[in-house]
């Protein structure tokens, strides 16, 4: 089994970032670089990038942002196609889940392709509405 570190990109790994989620989530559909980012990919404004690395190569990523006070956004979740089936999306999920709960959000929620919806089911989200793909979400912190 591969180890799987999760962590925030260097500076030097931005464009290496999104030019995987433009390969993973973007270019299938025919979708011009520059699409793969959008106004809130900036690190003010409570947004977070994570990246999945595997033997010094980014194979994975995902960004999280706050809604509000309690609610937190998973978008751009993507593995690479070589690792996919190996735990990596999983990792993304668990690492943003605890990193979120350390925000004191309480709810996360994150938009599904169709081909990934028994991940985020087998992690406990449920859909919660449609906005041209699945919107899911899960409660993470339950207060006393």
């Amino acid at each position: 089994m591969n180890n799987i570190i999760i962590r925030h990109p260097c500076e030097n790994e931005v464009e290496r970032m999104f030019d995987l989620r433009w390969k993973v989530l973007k270019e299938p559909w025919n979708q011009p670089r520059g699409s793969e980012k959008d106004e809130r990919d900036r690190k003010e404004n409570g947004v977070h990038h994570f990246i999945a690395v595997i033997n010094e190569e980014i194979v994975g990523t995902a960004r999280f942002h706050t809604c509000n006070e309690f609610e937190g956004m998973i978008k751009y979740l993507c593995v690479d196609e070589h690792y996919r089936g190996q735990n990596v999306g999983k990792a993304l999920l668990q690492h943003i889940e605890k990193f979120s709960i350390s925000l004191g959000i309480q709810y996360l929620k994150l938009n599904a392709q169709n081909n990934t919806l028994s991940l985020f089911e087998k992690l406990e989200y449920e859909v919660i509405g449609h906005n041209g793909i699945p919107i899911m979400g899960k409660p993470i912190l339950k207060l006393p």
